[in-house]
């Protein structure tokens, strides 16, 4: 069966406006939209717009929000990869960061009381947030926070003691 000429264009319109749909509609949700939250964020909560990124010297040395598992740091370590949904992630039991005290003391020269008090009120500070919600039962402590204020005790800085 053959189309007329008319129903020829009827779908060439059909289709150029679904193309033209489908254009408008990527760059809505691929760029424009983004870039809005992107710019709202920004002026809601500047400190966080960023990725909460910590720095030293001029150099990004860590993020608040993901954490690298390193057996052969003197730090808190989080959980190793794939122990968590992400494997990235900062939190850990507060439990599971006293396991820690020792091996921290012992290799940074920190003493336990002082990093004993340091998890102590991040996990203080973490429940205030209501952070417990997604660890119900028991309170968590974020490492690479409590990390960058071991360094900050021991004077790290610029990778010199």
């Amino acid at each position: 069966m053959e189309f007329g000429g008319g129903e020829k264009m009827t779908y060439f319109k059909r289709f150029l406006g679904a193309a033209l749909l489908l254009l408008a509609m990527i760059a809505f949700l691929g760029l424009l939209y983004p870039a809005l939250v992107w710019g709202i964020s920004s002026l809601v909560s500047p400190w966080r717009a960023g990725g909460s990124l910590y720095t030293s010297c001029g150099k990004v040395i860590s993020s608040d929000l993901i954490s690298v598992y390193n057996e052969s740091s003197p730090l808190f370590h989080p959980f190793p990869p794939n122990s968590t949904s992400s494997g990235v992630d900062p939190y850990i039991p507060l439990e599971e960061a006293m396991k820690q005290v020792e091996r921290v003391s012992k290799e940074t020269g920190i003493p336990r009381e002082k990093l004993v008090d340091l998890l102590m009120s991040n996990a203080a500070y973490n429940d205030m947030i209501d952070l417990h919600v997604f660890s119900p039962g028991y309170s968590i402590v974020n490492v690479e926070e409590v990390n960058m204020q071991i360094m900050e005790m021991m004077n790290v800085t610029c990778g010199v003691r």
